[in-house]
């Protein structure tokens, strides 16, 4: 009997899934499109380069969560001894960390930068505007995600920033809504062990999902519409 080439293999695989699915349709539809030749300037990549950047902070954020224990039995100091075990005893865990601290400071530049040139151009005018507002709010998601992962390392620095940030939000009128949001955000009447609790689920699980799928309406966005002409 003989061996079947490869190639055949390969087209009978292809073959048997896009029956079922239409995947080499919607892979050419995604990788094939023409981009306009006013896109061509480098102010126009700030967006992939966003993309790049969520991409490279959902990596390091796993590798980082691999070794990262926010609690253990209810002693939240396992923090911030995870944090020191993975910046000093783990296999490139500084390198890995320092990629997703400074990574999340350019993200948020880069994001910014992005919606100027989105501004700049005019590309938020009909029929983009629902996409413009996806962007803002991924814009507050980015900013939240870094405020929630700068109590993540459990030290003194952490511990007060985040007890100034908490105030913050707390001091929003009404002063009854002021206080059951910073009730919500602290968990107790202190920041504590619960507040790194919900900033830890809130920073590896909510947010990440909720930019993932915003992400997602925002490609789809721009294919439906295009990229828009500079005015």
């Amino acid at each position: 009997m003989a061996i079947p080439h490869p190639r055949e293999v390969q087209m009978a695989v292809v073959q048997w899934l896009d029956e079922r699915y239409p995947f080499t349709k919607a892979i050419n539809e995604a990788m094939y499109q023409r981009v306009p030749n006013f896109a061509n300037a480098f102010y126009y990549c700030f967006g992939g380069m966003v993309f790049v950047l969520i991409v490279l902070q959902l990596v390091t954020g796993i590798l980082l969560a691999i070794y990262y224990v926010p609690d253990a039995r209810g002693n939240p100091a396992a923090a911030y001894t995870s944090v020191l075990f993975i910046q000093n005893s783990v296999y490139l865990g500084w390198l890995i960390r320092g990629v997703h601290f400074w990574g999340a400071n350019i993200l948020i530049i880069m994001v910014l930068l992005h919606m100027a040139r989105v501004y700049w151009t005019g590309s938020y005018r009909a029929p983009r505007e629902l996409n413009w507002m996806v962007g803002v709010i991924m814009l507050l998601l980015v900013l939240v995600l870094a405020l929630s992962g700068y109590l993540l390392p459990w030290d003194t620095k952490a511990y007060f920033a985040t007890e100034v940030t908490i105030k913050i939000a707390g001091s929003a009128p009404p002063a009854f809504l002021g206080a059951f949001i910073k009730q919500v955000l602290q968990g107790g009447p202190v920041v504590g062990p619960p507040t790194l609790q919900i900033f830890f689920t809130a920073h590896v699980f909510l947010l990440p999902a909720l930019i993932v799928l915003l992400m997602y309406v925002h490609f789809r966005f721009i294919r439906a519409h295009g990229i828009a002409e500079p005015m």
